[in-house]
């Protein structure tokens, strides 16, 4: 009895066995390391409890009576609508699944996207691949349809279609993209996504290395920008001029971070490992300035590209809008567009740099805060005078009234003083007159005694 469920399972695989990749009802497709969650496409279940999850290529059971039997346990889970979600995919993961209850049952292929580098006969050029596999590897071409297709772009999904890039396919589920490799192609990201009827349903990145490569980088001026290497020992400017003040440190995790970049840091930077290996940064920098043209009716927009050497031809500067008034020019180590338009627009503009169709970095100008003309200083300048020196006048009479209080106190108060020294001056002298009267009064009655006696 205890090899019934296996034997069940054993003969469930062969049936779909022979039907072939092409027959699963459902296809899922998932890179390593992503989260995918397996439907059980079968409907109207009560209950989780009669569900069943097996697969079907190692003949073992996932699930079993709605509970989690398999030994990776903590990268699966079952969800409420009884569906199978698959943590942190793995290479065995990638196989044939089942969702089974009572005699009902609902496949699910699961495929893995892959990307590897070949090496090719010669150091001029990079191969990547980009295919589906399962566990026991690639799918073949003849089991590979329904509606699924390869596409290769660059990491901001900005299509390849330069001269230097070659794609081919052998089949809808392999494609191959060969690269007439350069010195700064070190550290650039590639980006493979596996569409279904115009679906898309995987991506996946792959980031080339280059031996004595250049890692480009682009800044925009004003902002801050962090070159990162592991292991350093030293981080060193390759072209420092004299009497600059850099506004760069290093930080933890052997960052070279500037602060605040300005045209001045485009250059290249050299970043020495204690293995020996040398990594080079080369920073480019972009900015936006402004200027009024004659008669003040026109503005004068330039966005300037410094690079750390003499612009590539593959580099372009685009605005984002009014682009047919735009000149572009080309001198040494800058690019430079210029935009002319009238003063009145209030738009919001901005200046892109783009390598070989890739956004690499951007740069906003604001008509209403970004220029302001001379009357504009003079108006703002004078505003702030006159609310300056009323504010002064207002204390100063505020002072004023206040030490003039103060000094109608003082004077009422000696006021008052001098009056209660006269006032008990004339009770004084009341006194003594009241006192004289008394003694005339006794003076007289003892004298009228004397007479009568």
């Amino acid at each position: 009895m205890a090899l019934y469920p296996f034997i069940s399972v054993f003969l469930l695989s062969l049936t779909h066995a022979a039907a072939g990749l092409q027959s699963p009802d459902l296809m899922m497709f998932a890179a390593l390391g992503d989260s995918v969650t397996l439907p059980c496409g079968i409907p109207n279940i009560e209950s989780c409890s009669s569900v069943n999850w097996r697969q079907l290529d190692n003949y073992s059971e996932v699930v079993k009576a709605g509970r989690l039997t398999d030994p990776n346990v903590h990268r699966l889970s079952l969800l409420k609508n009884c569906s199978l979600q698959i943590n942190h995919l793995e290479s065995n993961d990638a196989q044939r699944y089942s969702c089974v209850s009572g005699s009902v049952s609902s496949d699910v292929v699961l495929y893995r996207l892959n990307i590897s580098e070949k090496s090719t006969e010669n150091d001029q050029k990079l191969e990547l691949q980009c295919f589906l596999s399962t566990h026991v590897g690639s799918v073949r071409p003849d089991k590979c349809d329904r509606g699924i297709h390869i596409k290769w772009s660059i990491e901001d999904n900005t299509p390849i279609d330069r001269n230097r890039f070659r794609i081919e396919k052998s089949s809808d589920c392999f494609s191959k993209l060969t690269i007439t490799k350069k010195k700064t192609d070190h550290q650039r990201k590639w980006k493979c996504q596996l569409f279904q009827n115009d679906t898309a349903k995987a991506a996946l990145s792959y980031t080339t290395t280059v031996k004595d490569g250049i890692e480009e980088v682009f800044a925009a001026v004003g902002e801050s920008v962090s070159l990162s290497c592991s292991n350093t020992s030293s981080l060193t400017d390759n072209s420092h001029h004299e009497g600059q003040t850099e506004a760069y440190h290093v930080i933890k995790e052997s960052s070279l971070v500037i602060g605040k970049v300005s045209a001045l840091h485009a250059k290249d930077y050299k970043c020495s490992e204690s293995s020996g290996q040398q990594n080079v940064f080369r920073l480019h920098t972009l900015d936006v300035s402004a200027e009024y043209g004659p008669g003040r009716d026109n503005l004068t927009l330039s966005c300037v590209l410094t690079c750390s050497k003499e612009c590539e031809k593959n580099f372009s500067l685009t605005w984002s809008e009014h682009s047919q008034n735009s000149i572009l020019m080309h001198n040494n180590n800058t690019l430079i567009n210029r935009l002319v338009f009238p003063v009145s627009m209030t738009d919001e503009l901005t200046c892109f740099v783009r390598r070989e169709g890739e956004l690499m970095a951007s740069k906003k100008w604001h008509t209403g805060n970004s220029l302001v003309t001379p009357l504009c200083l003079a108006l703002t300048l004078g505003l702030l005078i006159c609310i300056a020196a009323g504010g002064l006048y207002m204390y100063m009479k505020r002072k004023h009234n206040k030490d003039a209080g103060n000094e109608e106190l003082d004077i009422e108060m000696e006021r008052n003083h001098v009056y209660e020294d006269v006032r008990d001056a004339n009770e004084e002298l009341n006194q003594q007159r009241k006192n004289q009267r008394e003694a005339a009064d006794t003076n007289s009655f003892y004298d009228l005694l004397q007479a009568v006696n």
